[in-house]
């Protein structure tokens, strides 16, 4: 059986880091990603630069090739107009994440996505479903919100993204996302953070694979967590899902060397080397 990667590294995980990354850098990681096999990239985020500084530029870092987010009309306009055509967006259960995330009210996302996305293919989209398992703000949530959710995000794309975002979902939970997922008639996808134990996500996984999802959001060398969602941990690399699924004996089509060469600028990126102060004597 073939699993499918979703790299979520140059948007999501990059848009993490305390520091901006150059735009030929960002260019250079998103290359090499799919120089290694990969297929489905989250490129980019277009927001307002200040609001979130690491994903200013979006259109010069944009390939042409990948996907990307997008949270209001305006941001929806400029992937267009980039010649973005595969576009992700974000709903949530949790109104503080909403919020403080996307600046509105769940059912205010609702009316604006479904006005700018109006007309716009299904299968163009894919849904996001944030703290889908539980908040620290809003507890855990029940079975109702996880169909409420896959609802509302049926009406606006053919995939949807279960985000574990602070890493609280259990072995049940993602049974019952696969299962609300397939009722409603939609891909399902899952996206995994942890706070620096990978075996929680790993295990995750395998639920998933049992439940029938076949594709997983990872981000090279583990970049990532929501800035947005305190205690959201990293995203699950992708070079630690690529080594189970071969232990598994699964199917993912993805170059290890290539993975590794994108993992070491990942880990340059991550961690820049200090800038030379010189001195006179």
């Amino acid at each position: 059986m073939r699993v499918s990667i979703y790299e979520v590294g140059p948007r999501d995980g990059l848009q993490s880091l305390k520091h901006v990354v150059p735009t030929e850098e960002r260019r250079a990681l998103i290359q090499l990603l799919y120089d290694a096999g990969l297929t489905e990239v989250e490129e980019v985020s277009f927001v307002h630069p200040k609001r979130l500084p690491q994903m200013a530029g979006a259109e010069e870092v944009f390939s042409g090739r990948g996907s990307a987010l997008v949270l209001n009309a305006r941001g929806f306009e400029r992937a267009r107009a980039a010649g973005v055509e595969r576009i992700n967006v974000v709903i949530s259960p949790c109104e503080s994440f909403c919020l403080n995330n996307m600046g509105r009210r769940h059912h205010e996302l609702m009316l604006m996505y479904r006005q700018f996305l109006n007309g716009y293919p299904k299968d163009k989209v894919r849904v996001y479903v944030s703290m889908a398992f539980g908040s620290p703000d809003s507890g855990s949530f029940e079975r109702r919100h996880l169909r409420l959710m896959t609802r509302d995000a049926r009406m606006l794309g053919d995939t949807v993204v279960f985000a574990d975002t602070v890493g609280c979902a259990t072995h049940h939970d993602v049974f019952m996302a696969a299962e609300e997922a397939e009722e409603a008639g939609m891909q399902a996808a899952l996206h995994l953070h942890h706070r620096g134990d990978e075996s929680r996500p790993i295990s995750l996984v395998r639920a998933a694979l049992l439940a029938g999802i076949k594709q997983f959001d990872t981000s090279i060398g583990g970049l990532g967590g929501c800035p947005f969602a305190e205690g959201s941990g990293a995203n699950l690399s992708t070079e630690t899902l690529v080594r189970h699924l071969d232990a598994w004996g699964f199917e993912h089509g993805i170059d290890k060397r290539g993975l590794e060469a994108a993992r070491r600028l990942a880990h340059g990126l991550k961690f820049p080397a200090p800038d030379v102060v010189e001195t006179h004597c």
